[in-house]
């Protein structure tokens, strides 16, 4: 009876304890999740408000909101010619991605799923571009896109941001390929339909979450690069936004509000791409990015 008396009076306070200790942790962690969250959202949030401030206000109160906004920043940043540059870069970075994640996929599928002489040593081969820093490739590309004719194209940024892009995405896709079950695709290979057809109606629906990972992944890179950009282009109709802003800069060196709305223009475009694709994106990545 004692031993059923103190059990009984402790294990309320046992329990009390329990409690409180996963609150106290869940805490810390919602704490911590917050602090990074401003972190990361800081620079942008810090932008957009001196974006609608004068110069005065921008130097004299950085830290501060805007008295009031100015939204003939972002007229003035448009008017400059940003839209061009945008033009440009949308044209590129979907051209690009479009490009690299068909040809990844396909390398992808066929690495994964056919048995044929070589196959590891074309997967290494194919691996092996991550490897090859593009600073590297800078000189022996330049010299490659003139005796072809196409540089100042924009030929000459598609091409190395597919070439660059296919090692990496390849073996992305081909991690998650790895863990889909063969057993629909051989369904389908039963019911007569040849392996273009399985590929185009079986496998690439159930790869929607990892492809539109890869495709993320790939705008954002094209949409950003800067290197290939700045040497391969010297027409100013055809620079992407990077060399864009990069010149922007050097026009309106003393008004640098209005070039804060234009880096804000400028990151519009791939935080909605974010948005309308995060939920495929984050499922790829959980699903079987690290796979393989």
């Amino acid at each position: 009876m004692d031993t059923l008396r103190t059990q009984s009076s402790t294990t309320p306070s046992r329990t009390f304890h329990v409690n409180v200790g996963r609150l106290v942790s869940k805490l810390l962690v919602y704490v911590l999740f917050l602090v990074l969250a401003v972190i990361a959202l800081y620079p942008m949030v810090w932008i957009i408000t001196n974006s609608l401030k004068t110069d005065i206000d921008l130097f004299e109160s950085t830290w501060a909101l805007p008295k009031e906004p100015l939204w003939d920043n972002y007229q003035r940043a448009w008017d400059y010619g940003i839209a061009r540059y945008i033009l440009n870069s949308v044209l590129v970075t979907s051209v690009t991605t479009v490009v690299t994640v068909a040809l990844s996929t396909m390398a992808a599928y066929a690495l994964a799923r056919f048995d044929f002489p070589g196959r590891t040593f074309w997967f290494l081969f194919i691996l092996g571009g991550l490897m090859l820093a593009p600073q590297v490739a800078l000189i022996p590309l330049f010299r490659t896109l003139v005796k072809l004719g196409i540089y100042n194209t924009y030929l000459a940024m598609i091409l190395p941001y597919v070439a660059f892009g296919i090692p990496f995405n390849t073996f992305l896709l081909r991690s998650y390929l790895l863990g889909l079950p063969r057993e629909i695709e051989e369904a389908g290979l039963i019911d007569g339909a040849g392996p273009v057809r399985v590929f185009w109606h079986i496998v690439i629906p159930l790869s929607r979450p990892m492809i539109a990972s890869a495709m993320v992944l790939q705008a954002m890179t094209a949409w950003n690069e800067f290197m290939f950009a700045l040497t391969f282009i010297e027409s100013d109709d055809l620079r992407t936004l990077p060399i864009g802003i990069m010149s922007f800069m050097s026009t309106l060196r003393s008004e640098f509000t209005v070039v804060m709305a234009g880096l804000v223009i400028a990151a519009l475009p791939m935080i909605l791409v974010f948005l309308v694709a995060q939920r495929q994106f984050i499922r790829g990545l959980t699903a079987g990015g690290l796979k393989g």
